[in-house]
């Protein structure tokens, strides 16, 4: 027993970091699983918080692991989750009723996620905060049912996370093998969300705060490597779109034609232009394109919908022009429904907002009680004017990604999930303003972060003990389905705990 006692304290001494990439995989994934087991919805391919494109996500999987070839059709969804979970499907087998063992290898991806954000947060803020910081990470709400269902965000966060690490080991400029590998991860995250590829421009803005004495020559030909490598891994892709819009363009010889540019996906002008019009709430409103016939669903062939798909940005921008007091009025309500994110909670049982709330069309789940996103977001806007200031300027750069995260919702839809997706740059923000008022007073500088997150640990223990019991029952009311009288999932939908 002695020479056990010894051996772990030595594996603590010797080896502190593989040991905390360790336990905080180890306790995020335990997590998960026990949320798993707590709710109703473990079996199916999404979640009651959160149904999003899981349906597309499903039925593109399972065409891509049976190699079944499928008619031409729109590149609209960016494609490197779908692939994913195919992957998933060749490997565990093709869904045989139940989603579970594919909402747990995607609880595990997440998990990865959380411990290896940890690993570079550690560089930024130092083991005691970076620590409270994965804790809150692990125990996010959001994070649990995004983690557990058929959502690209879970893949997106590590290819976040895995960017600004690159960005600060590389802030100075990239080393070659920085430059390809930075370049391979800008690409394969943008064919998980397109926006990604826009985040360059806010990158090389933070980069050129550390340039020293570096030529500019020999940082634009690195940079521009890295940029390189990024449009080699969308190439493929890109080809395969050229492709396809090509053979649509030939089946609709009497209309304009589509570009047949398009590195990710085409749905840009489209979403600008159902994002920005009259009847636009701030979220996800397809109103603007089911009004134009074939029952909501995107056609090519439509003389209407290739408008829009054409000519999307024009239409939004001539009606901001128009009405411009209405259109700030609804980039507050795009920023409120993404800020909505803060309100979620931590745990199994979102504290402290509770599990009584409202779901929006493709996004997220939000209680009733949003009272906490108002404190919350006080921090994030300290945090992000603190890392404005000479001695905390490394955190600009997630500042940078906040910022584009903000421009990209006031061009389009305000989505909660949004927010909950750059989780590896809102965390060290919301911490920055306790971290250097802690720095003050020595004394709190590790006290503090280790007692929040022991008392996190109590989530744990709630979830073990919710996970014992029988899944908890949940009611949801919404618009149903004139013929099923099923709830309609791409509706608003509301939820209590029974």
């Amino acid at each position: 027993m002695r020479r056990l006692f010894i051996s772990t304290r030595e594996l603590c001494t010797r080896h502190p970091v593989a040991l905390g990439v360790a336990a905080t995989f180890g306790l995020s994934l335990l997590l998960r699983w026990l949320f798993l087991q707590a709710v109703p919805d473990r079996t199916w391919p999404f979640s009651i918080f959160f149904y999003g494109d899981s349906r597309f996500f499903h039925a593109y999987a399972l065409d891509w692991a049976r190699d079944r070839p499928s008619q031409a059709t729109l590149p609209y969804h960016p494609p490197l989750f779908p692939w994913c979970l195919g992957l998933l499907y060749r490997v565990l087998g093709e869904p045989q009723g139940s989603a579970y063992p594919y909402k747990l290898a995607l609880a595990l991806l997440n998990s990865a996620t959380v411990a290896f954000t940890w690993w570079w947060w550690r560089r930024v803020m130092g083991t005691a905060w970076s620590l409270l910081g994965a804790a809150l990470f692990a125990s996010s709400f959001g994070w649990l049912v995004l983690s557990t269902t058929y959502s690209n965000e879970v893949l997106y966060a590590l290819f976040l996370s895995a960017t600004c690490a690159l960005m600060l080991q590389h802030r100075a400029g990239p080393t070659w093998g920085g430059a390809v590998l930075l370049g391979a991860v800008m690409g394969l995250g943008s064919l998980t969300r397109a926006e990604h590829l826009y985040l360059w421009p806010f990158l090389l803005a933070w980069a050129w705060l550390y340039r020293g004495k570096t030529p500019l020559s020999a940082l634009a030909l690195r940079w521009g490597a890295a940029a390189l490598v990024s449009a080699l891994v969308l190439a493929p892709w890109a080809i395969h779109n050229a492709a396809v819009l090509r053979e649509l363009n030939a089946r609709t010889p009497g209309l304009e034609p589509l570009p047949e540019l398009a590195p990710v996906t085409v749905y840009g002008p489209i979403n600008f232009a159902m994002a920005n019009h009259a009847g636009a709430t701030g979220g996800f409103t397809p109103d603007s394109v089911n009004q134009l016939g074939q029952d909501g669903h995107l056609d090519v062939a439509n003389p209407a919908h290739r408008h829009l798909l054409l000519h999307g940005y024009a239409r939004g921008l001539e009606w901001m022009r128009e009405h411009p007091a209405d259109a700030a009025r609804l980039w507050v309500a795009k920023l409120d429904r993404w800020l909505d994110g803060l309100s979620l909670g931590f745990g199994a049982s979102n504290l402290p907002s509770g599990l009584n709330g409202n779901r929006a069309p493709v996004d997220l789940f939000v209680p009733e009680g949003t009272w906490l996103k108002w404190p919350l977001l006080l921090l994030l806007v300290a945090g992000a004017v603190l890392s404005l200031l000479p001695p905390w300027r490394t955190y600009a750069l997630f500042t940078a990604v906040l910022l584009h995260r903000a421009l990209i919702t006031l061009a389009f839809f305000g989505y909660t999930r949004g927010l909950l997706a750059i989780f590896p740059v809102l965390v060290p923000l919301l911490l920055l303003p306790l971290v250097v008022l802690a720095a003050r007073r020595p004394a709190l500088a590790s006290r503090l972060p280790a007692v929040a997150a022991a008392a996190l640990l109590l989530l744990w223990v709630e979830a073990g003990a919710l996970a014992l019991g029988a899944p908890r029952g949940f009611m949801a009311s919404g618009s149903t389905d004139s013929a099923s009288g099923k709830l309609i999932q791409d509706d608003w939908v509301r939820i209590w705990l029974r």
